[in-house]
């Protein structure tokens, strides 16, 4: 009987200790579970929707409402409710933590960090709804002697937390490039205290949507620096410069696995010999890992610029940045006319899904329109690469008078509505 009434006493035990352990595991599991689901939510920080503008659309989310999308700085009526990808980045995560006392973001950040004695705002040069771009110096830059001219991206007293923190991401995407000649080149920033600053290359020459639109006689309604002379006449020539340059810097963000998700002709800077840099990474996301980005939460979209299946479906990829740049090459060859002029955003996605395409421009020739289609196409598969529209842009320069016939080009049929309007 001992020994039975033993081993009973070990069974009970064992059975006591091992459901103790189960519900150890159990209550793991649940805190591990909690614990990623408040990670995610803050792991999505750009995913706020704000109010809408003109030309922005609701759209339906991944489960049934698809909707997301854009960021700020940008006063043209341009984007939609609806926003987000992004690379799901864990060091962009933590840098969000912090963003009220501007905590610097990462220990790389601090080779960036100028102090803040050392940063003069001359002028502002462009203004957004709530960000502001300005011209002005840095003392001592970089350990170089004297003063070096900067651009320097900053907010607006009225901006959100989530637009600081779309500021904040444009800066964490920054820092992973490299200089390339036709991408914007970070050159420091001031992240240890308010208000947060980006210090960028200053181009002389403003946004290309601006400029081209500028040399039409038209007003740039973002960058307004009264010392940019705007250039008339624009050549065939210039403008299949612009075309390959754009490509070769989207190349250049393509083969670093960052999709922009913003390329468009106001993204776009203008600068020495009309050297075009891409720009406004505010919506950039790394995707080393899946090469893809899935939107999942509430936004804004540049509904005109962006690619059919993120429209649709809310994913991105590199061939998603090149239907954009499909849309960018109308901007350019048109002049800086609007994509799907007077037709309103919410009907984009329903006549993409029907197979309407914009109709080429009377005065472009058919083999650079069907440059164009084929950045349209709806399966991401069959579009080109930014490296392939890069080298065949570049080879179709020297044809540029055949390509654009600037005899033909008629600006009335791609004003803009605000512009008809006194």
């Amino acid at each position: 009987m001992n020994i039975c009434e033993c081993s009973c006493k070990h069974v009970l035990l064992g059975a006591i200790i091992g459901v103790l352990l189960l519900f150890n595991i159990i209550l793991v599991i649940h805190v591990v579970w909690i614990h990623k689901k408040e990670t995610a939510a803050k792991q999505r920080p750009y995913e706020d929707s704000r109010e809408v503008y003109d030309n922005e659309m609701p759209m339906k989310d991944q489960e049934g409402d698809r909707s997301d999308a854009r960021h700020f700085i940008q006063p043209r009526a341009e984007y939609m409710d609806l926003k987000e990808i992004s690379t799901e980045r864990n060091t962009k995560e933590q840098s969000a933590h912090h963003v009220a006392d501007y905590a610097p973001l990462h220990p790389s950040t601090r080779s960036w960090e100028v102090p803040r004695d050392q940063v003069s705002v001359e002028k502002i040069i462009g203004k957004g709804a709530f960000g502001q771009v300005a011209q002005g110096t840095a003392e001592q830059f970089r350990e170089r002697s004297g003063t070096a001219t900067v651009a320097i991206k900053m907010l607006k007293s009225n901006a959100a937390e989530s637009d600081k923190r779309d500021l904040i991401a444009e800066l964490d995407t920054m820092k992973q490039l490299k200089p390339h000649p036709h991408v914007i080149k970070l050159l420091g920033c001031v992240t240890e205290s308010e208000p947060l600053l980006v210090l960028i290359e200053y181009v002389p020459f403003g946004d290309l949507l601006g400029y081209l639109r500028k040399s039409r006689g038209l007003n740039d309604t973002y960058y307004k620096d009264p010392d940019i002379k705007p250039q008339t006449n624009l050549r065939s020539q210039q403008l299949m410069k612009f075309a390959w340059q754009i490509a070769d810097g989207m190349s250049y963000l393509s083969s670093k696995s960052i999709i922009h998700r913003d390329l468009a002709a106001r993204n776009v800077l203008v600068g020495e010999n009309e050297t075009c840099k891409v720009t406004d990474f505010g919506m950039a996301r790394n995707v080393q890992k899946e090469n893809i980005y899935e939107r999942k939460t509430k936004g804004r979209l540049p509904v005109k610029w962006t690619a059919y299946e993120a429209l649709l479906y809310g994913k991105y990829t590199t061939k998603s940045d090149v239907w954009s740049y499909g849309v960018v090459l109308y901007e350019i060859f048109t002049i800086g006319g609007s994509p799907y002029p007077r037709m309103d955003g919410r009907k984009i996605a329903n006549l993409l899904q029907q197979g309407y395409r914009m109709p080429k421009p009377q005065h472009v020739d058919d083999k650079l329109y069907d440059v164009m289609l084929r950045c349209w196409q709806d399966d991401p598969g069959k579009r080109p690469t930014f490296f392939d529209l890069r080298n065949q842009l570049k080879t179709m320069e020297t044809l540029h008078k055949r390509l654009i016939n600037m005899k033909i080009y008629d600006k009335q049929l791609y004003a803009n509505v605000e512009d008809l309007v006194e």
